[in-house]
């Protein structure tokens, strides 16, 4: 038995074999605090919401607190800001480890296998915070029973988008807390390239345009809870406007808009500049036969525009390796779980029997 488990700022999914059926559970990684009162138990009772109590109020998580927290006026908070877990802040370390419990199962079988990718390239980004983020979500698969193997959500989504092309090609992720790019042949990396700019950076940016208070990436924990707070209920909100874009029957062309559309083009320039100056550095980027295809998934690319931006801005950044005109896999976040469960089939199915017994 083999589980897949993709972890991202704005969301956590997990996929699991059992026998011949797939099965799924996802939810949004956000968080709220209510006012305890008897009254307000006795209602999430009658809406037969999950809840819990703490020190600061009745705790509201994942998918009850992003629909029902605003019916009790009560602001909806991200439980990690541009891919960290905030420091100093033990409470949303122990939800995030409820909300990994609720979403993957306890593991059938001894050894079996977990493949995640991180939010904010944890794997890749050598600084202490990420390092401890990394050491912090492989403890919680192990405690649900698994081993787990790290890969690349762009590696995933080779895996699960270009199997005519034998897992050869690249695969963009162009996420909440950050983008990342990578070419492999036959499923193995060959070059890999990660950017901070993403969903979270872009928002940020427009809370600077928009004069609404933001939040740091790193969320200092010197600063006032209170201010935290205020600043991540805003910064939600900016996330929120910029989503319904995505649903819009046309596109206003207003200055909001217009902002989301500059903020693009410098997030997708600031990965395909990062991405280039890998490819010239390998010399087997350069013997793969071309043009390559190119994948791309994530969050971001159902922003309406958003395949003609990328179009103009892989143009202007002429990468040293020739592809083929990029596909946008939409419901991406399900094609990469499912390529990170192709990677764990493939691991286990490459082990020694004794290993898998």
């Amino acid at each position: 038995m083999t589980a897949a488990l993709e972890l991202g700022s704005s969301s956590i999914r997990s996929l699991r074999r059992e026998g011949d059926v797939l099965k799924s559970r996802t939810s949004r990684c956000v968080y709220a605090v209510l006012p305890d009162s008897p009254a307000h138990q006795r209602l999430l009772e009658q809406c037969g919401l999950q809840f819990t109590t703490c020190e600061e109020g009745i705790l509201l998580l994942g998918d009850g607190a992003y629909e029902h927290a605003e019916l009790f006026k009560s602001p909806v908070l991200p439980l990690m800001v541009g891919g960290r877990i905030p420091k100093g802040n033990p409470l949303v370390r122990q939800l995030i480890s409820s909300l990994v419990e609720v979403i993957l199962p306890i593991a059938s079988n001894r050894n079996e296998i977990c493949t995640l990718t991180l939010p904010g390239g944890a794997t890749i980004d050598s600084s202490r915070d990420a390092r401890s983020d990394l050491e912090f979500y492989v403890r919680l698969v192990k405690l649900q029973g698994y081993e787990p193997k790290i890969v690349p959500a762009s590696q995933a989504l080779i895996l699960a988008e270009l199997v005519d092309n034998a897992f050869t090609g690249v695969g963009i992720v162009f996420g909440a807390s950050g983008c990342e790019a990578i070419l492999a042949h036959r499923g193995d990396p060959i070059c890999y390239a990660a950017s901070d700019h993403g969903g979270d950076w872009i928002d940020r940016q427009l809370a600077k345009k928009l004069h609404a208070p933001s939040v740091a990436a790193d969320d200092d924990a010197d600063n006032a809870a209170t201010d935290q707070n205020f600043a991540r209920e805003s910064l939600l909100a900016i996330t929120r406007r910029r989503e319904q874009l995505k649903s819009a029957a046309t596109i206003s062309g207003d200055d909001f808009t217009k902002h989301v559309e500059l903020l693009l083009q410098e997030t997708i320039f600031e990965l395909c500049d990062a991405f280039s100056g890998e490819l010239i550095r390998s010399r087997r980027a350069k013997e793969l036969p071309s043009p390559l295809p190119i994948v791309c998934g994530g969050g971001l690319i159902e922003t309406p525009g958003f395949g003609s931006i990328l179009a103009s801005v892989l143009q202007a950044a002429n990468l040293p390796i020739q592809t083929q005109r990029p596909r946008l896999i939409t419901r991406s976040d399900r094609s990469i779980a499912r390529g990170l469960l192709i990677s764990a089939e493939l691991e286990a199915t490459s082990r020694p029997a004794s290993r898998a017994a």
